[in-house]
């Protein structure tokens, strides 16, 4: 009996496909079926997930949401940001500023930032103001920490928004007022009246960008007078970015440098890629116990308190012509040139009478070393070098000499770095 053409689409449909049974990220099945009345798939959050990392190419990745006109461009980690070149970077030596700035970018990056890879990264921190029953206290400075699961860090203000900012080279060809806000659970403190504090971007499309920040809150949200915290966003680096594949990242065993290297010479690394992206965390600095002066005598460090002999600069300060900045806890930070005289005041600090130094420098009662401050403290990030720009002030005085030893030149004395490899948290 021949059949008619419904008879036929019915079998067919009996037949077909209905749903779909596949593996979320997590390993666990999930069956797809028909969206409402519709005979089709729904495979929208399958393609999603699907790429490990999201990429720059799928802002919406669940494991990174985006936020704003921010996204997860890949893993630092692993290698996938590469090309960092530097755009501008914060002078240490000026008053942080949290209005609106606008400055003129180190490399040339199109009328429509379309001559700078996928885009623009940013490192900034957060300016934290301390209120107590609405009077403002303390002005303390507080790192991100990113993290997905939103999990509180003492010490840190934790974000769910993707960190380093990316932000794509097509979003900032509009010149339009890009914004991105640090959403997450901050530092946890009352969690009752929240704002997220807001970074704004634009480019202007003559080689300038301006950015400022909108302020965010955590506080008790009482109407009296709220106790707190305000906090605002500094921009500390702008750079440029590109995405690829993840790399092979190098074990610590791996030493890219190995020897005697002075103040102000490039340290030439053997290992690393070109735009570091095979150094996992970061790269380790490991100097010498002592420092020299004039080849004769030498100091601990342990002598200056402020100084360390090991230093890690992170993969996120890994970028070509960004100079590192080098944690000096409790020394003094001076810019001019040290003043004559040897009174303990201002920034002329006795750190040991001499005769406690032996054998490092010649016994004596009157014989002391002073502690003038240090200039510079930085690592220059290079294409396959670095460079230590750190110079320390040191002021002595011997018994009989009639005249103080004075070490203003910062070439006078040698740090030597013994070793540099790679290293993970």
């Amino acid at each position: 009996m021949a059949t008619n053409k419904l008879t036929e689409v019915a079998g067919l449909v009996a037949q077909a496909v209905m749903g779909a049974t596949i593996k979320d990220k997590d390993g666990n099945d999930k069956i797809i079926k028909p969206d409402g009345n519709a005979n089709y798939l729904d495979l929208r959050d399958i393609v999603a997930g699907s790429s490990g990392t999201g990429g720059g190419d799928n802002p919406e990745n669940p494991d990174n949401p985006s936020a704003g006109a921010d996204y997860y461009a890949g893993s630092l980690a692993d290698g996938e940001i590469t090309e960092r070149y530097l755009l501008y970077q914060r002078d240490e030596s000026v008053a942080e500023q949290t209005g609106s700035q606008t400055v003129k970018l180190l490399r040339d990056v199109g009328s429509k930032f379309n001559m700078a890879g996928d885009g623009a990264t940013f490192l900034i921190h957060l300016q934290k103001t301390a209120m107590t029953k609405g009077a403002k206290g303390a002005v303390t400075d507080i790192e991100l920490n990113y993290d997905t699961k939103n999990v509180a860090k003492n010490g840190y203000f934790t974000t769910t928004s993707p960190y380093p900012i990316y932000i794509k080279a097509s979003d900032l060809g509009t010149k339009k007022t890009l914004s991105i806000p640090i959403n997450g659970i901050g530092e946890s403190l009352s969690g009752k009246n929240v704002k997220a504090p807001q970074l704004n971007v634009i480019f202007n499309g003559d080689g300038t960008m301006t950015f400022e920040s909108v302020t965010g809150y955590d506080n008790d949200g009482d109407s009296a007078g709220a106790t707190g915290a305000n906090y605002e966003v500094v921009v500390d680096v702008i750079a440029t970015f590109s995405a690829q594949p993840a790399v092979a990242q190098l074990p610590a065993s791996i030493v890219y440098f190995s020897g005697s290297i002075n103040r102000g010479q490039d340290i030439v690394l053997v290992g690393p890629s070109d735009f570091y992206e095979n150094s996992m965390d970061g790269i380790e600095i490991t100097m010498e116990d002592y420092i020299h002066f004039d080849n004769k005598h030498r100091l601990p460090i342990t002598a200056l308190g402020g100084l360390k002999t090991t230093y890690r600069i992170s993969k996120e300060q890994l970028i070509l012509g960004n100079k590192s900045p080098i944690p000096m806890d409790s020394m003094i930070d001076i810019i001019e040139e040290p003043k004559s005289g040897f009174s303990t005041g201002n920034n002329n600090l006795p750190i040991a009478s001499l005769q406690g130094l032996t054998p490092h420098w010649q016994t004596g009662d009157t014989n002391y070393l002073f502690y003038r401050g240090y200039l510079d403290p930085t690592i220059s990030i290079n294409k396959n070098s670095i460079k230590l720009n750190l110079a320390i002030l040191m002021e002595g005085k011997v018994s009989g000499t009639g005249s103080p030893l004075k070490w203003g030149n910062p070439t006078s004395y040698t740090w030597n770095i013994l070793k540099v490899t790679p290293y993970k948290d």
